[in-house]
């Protein structure tokens, strides 16, 4: 354990103003743990760092007590007014909507000690004092702890058991304990995300320890898929996932996962998913103008990764991935049933269809579920890749010309055929034909004006006798 300097304990203006709210628990201190430390003192200077970092960009704080956690939290949520949700088995809370701080996320824990009954499951956990609860961390990084002066109003005090700032000036991740991965495979994540974002290296001894566990059949038998799947999401939400995956891949981790290394980072499968990671920024921000894109960021990864296996190894895949039971469905329903796409052949047969014109196409598309618009996007060739990233951020909600209530001023359209005259005028809309709601009137009055009830469209419709193809 180590004093640090008052200057590289400043927690910035913001953060004081919350630490400020946070009551000690009776007869006992606060403490700040983990990746606020961490990302503090790797960033650099404090003063800087404060102001051009941690009062802008920080949105998770993660705070410890050493007595009374429970009273403790709940006296956390009162004063910070926020909606408190409790994990009493892992003497863990979280706090989300702080008053007048929104999207700012607050972790609140006792100190604990933690026993592993079996090597893969989840721990025992019970309360303890400080050396057991940073001796239960992973990294020397994420056992530094600031504890908080409420008196002073400030940090007095950098507890560094492990010589956690030690790596940090190295740029190296290592591990508390050899057995770590062992204990929890789940580390091996935390430790892809870490070294790719932070562009750390890692020591010979985690080195050493990550090759041989990954070499352990039972390795992650005990962790179960629906703790996969999370650490996947984790991944997800990375500023660079891929990055974070070529490390599991590179140090064995997704082959051991998938016991017979059943999905490999070929050179078809890194394109693309390097096409999938050009453009989730503009697809996670789509999806909050579109529902239908609400999770179209991980079902476009799953697609990119899993594309070319045969159905079986899909499977055995998807489990494995923690992929859920719907997203496993849809992923499934896009891979292994070429028919229901126009053209009666998965992408190609869209491509043979629309004579590779790129308004037929994308007329093709707008009746197309979205993993299929999703899988276009990985599978076209270089040259069409920048129309489909288009469409699918943008042109696939290009607004209608006309809608359903424009026909009903023709009484020649039955129905049963309204459907399939805005897919033809969505049709010729795409193609250039129609480019405006006038000239979509226009047409209807040409083609409906004066045919009595049950009349049918005069000329020959784009879409005829493959109107059903792969429709919504």
């Amino acid at each position: 354990m180590g004093r640090g300097e008052p200057e590289i304990l400043d927690p910035g203006s913001r953060w004081r103003a919350l630490l400020e709210r946070v009551p000690s628990p009776e007869g006992g201190r606060v403490y700040v743990v983990g990746g606020w430390v961490r990302d503090r003192i790797l960033a650099g200077g404090a003063r800087q760092r404060c102001q051009s970092r941690g009062e802008s960009a920080d949105r998770e704080i993660d705070l410890v007590c050493d007595r009374g956690f429970f009273p403790w939290a709940e006296a956390v949520a009162r004063s910070l007014k926020g909606r408190l949700r409790v994990e009493r088995d892992f003497l863990t809370a979280r706090i989300e909507s702080v008053e007048g701080e929104e999207g700012l996320r607050v972790d609140l824990a006792g100190f604990r000690r933690e026993v592993y009954e079996k090597d893969g499951k989840l721990p025992v956990v019970a309360a303890g004092n400080f050396e057991e609860d940073a001796a239960r961390r992973d990294f020397p990084m994420n056992a530094l702890y600031l504890r908080w002066d409420p008196v002073r109003r400030s940090f007095d005090r950098l507890l560094d058991p492990f010589g956690g700032v030690s790596d940090l000036e190295r740029r190296t991740v290592s591990l508390i304990r050899p057995n770590a991965f062992r204990e929890d495979p789940t580390r091996i994540f935390r430790w892809a995300r870490l070294s790719s974002r932070l562009g750390l290296s890692s020591s010979g001894p985690l080195l050493e320890s990550l090759k041989g566990d990954l070499a352990l059949l039972d390795l992650w038998q005990e962790v179960g898929p629906a703790r996969v799947g999370a650490e996947f999401s984790r991944l997800l939400s990375e500023p660079d996932p891929l990055s974070a995956l070529e490390l599991l891949f590179s140090s064995g981790a997704m082959s051991s996962l998938t016991k017979r290394g059943l999905v490999t980072l070929s050179p078809g499968r890194k394109a693309r998913l390097e096409r999938w990671r050009a453009v989730r920024g503009a697809l996670r921000e789509t999806a909050r103008r579109e529902s239908s894109l609400a999770d179209a960021d991980r079902e476009m990864f799953f697609l990119g990764l899993l594309y070319g296996l045969r159905k079986g190894r899909f499977e055995e895949s998807t489990q494995a991935l923690g992929v859920g039971p719907r997203l496993a469905g849809r992923l499934s329903e896009t891979l292994f049933r070429p028919g229901s796409w126009p053209g009666q052949g998965g992408y190609s047969g869209l491509r043979r269809r629309s004579e590779g014109d790129p308004g037929k196409m994308l007329a093709l598309a707008d009746r197309l579920e979205t993993g299929k618009v999703l899988l276009s996007y990985l599978r076209c060739g270089e040259g069409e890749a920048a129309l489909w990233a288009d469409y699918l951020v943008r042109g696939r909600f290009l607004p209608p010309l006309v809608g359903g209530e424009s026909l009903l001023r023709y009484p020649g359209i039955s129905p049963k055929e309204r459907k399939s005259v805005l897919a033809e005028i969505r049709w010729r809309q795409r193609t250039g034909e129609l480019s405006g709601s006038s000239e979509a009137l226009s047409w209807l009055d040409e083609r409906f004006a004066g045919q009595g009830t049950g009349g049918s469209p005069r000329g020959d419709a784009p879409l005829s006798g493959a109107m059903g193809e792969g429709s919504p």
